[in-house]
């Protein structure tokens, strides 16, 4: 997962958690690792897997490994929690399971293969089970912040994978010359990713800034 997205997510998992009266540190930092192992692992293995979007020279015996050790290793974490905090976490851990697969691999005829869905896996799903494992409950704030962050991370998705400058410029002007073409193109490109850093960034220190008083 290209930088600054991974920060996206656990700033999201940071906020989730941040709601709850208490702090319990261990759970948290599982909740990261989990995070990171079927997002930015196992989802994105499956996604290079299926059609090369990033382009990476890693075989496909290679992300097929990744995948799988990312996506088991998220489960046992899953696991181990439900057996010491509420056995409701599977509940969440089957869902992520479910959109990671149908998602990336764009299974029942990528039918949840949009933003919508992508918002809610990615943004919604991640805030609301930190809140969970750290509450053990759900509430109508936590539900809100997670819908939040499902809105929020569907403006991600159209500005790192759905915004596509040059053929947008070539609908408006057919008589652009193919270079100013593509240096428009990548200018507006560059453009979006600040955009991405930028956002980033407020919510990262937003989760910081909600995560640190209950820390100390």
């Amino acid at each position: 997962m290209h930088l600054p997205l991974p920060l996206f997510v656990l700033a999201f998992a940071t906020i989730g958690a941040s709601l709850s009266e208490q702090i319990d540190v261990r759970r948290l930092a599982l909740t990261y690792a989990g995070i990171l192992l079927a997002l930015c692992l196992g989802a994105y293995s499956l996604d290079e897997l299926h059609e090369r979007p990033y382009r990476t020279r890693f075989s496909d015996s290679t992300l097929e490994a990744m995948a799988g050790i990312g996506i088991f290793g998220a489960t046992m974490i899953a696991v181990y929690l439900a057996q010491t905090v509420s056995p409701y976490i599977l509940i969440f851990a089957v869902l992520a399971c479910f959109f990671i697969f149908s998602y990336n691999l764009e299974l029942f005829r990528g039918r949840f293969h949009n933003a919508v869905w992508f918002g809610i896996s990615w943004g919604g799903i991640s805030t609301l089970a930190s809140y969970f494992v750290q509450a053990v409950n759900v509430s109508v704030s936590s539900v809100l912040v997670s819908a939040m962050a499902s809105v929020l991370s569907v403006g991600i998705l159209l500005l790192t994978h759905k915004f596509r400058p040059k053929e947008l410029l070539k609908n408006l002007d057919s008589t652009v010359r193919t270079p100013d073409l593509i240096e428009l193109s990548r200018q507006m490109r560059r453009i979006a990713w600040t955009i991405v850093k930028v956002e980033c960034c407020a919510v990262v220190l937003l989760a910081a800034g909600l995560i640190i008083p209950k820390l100390i």
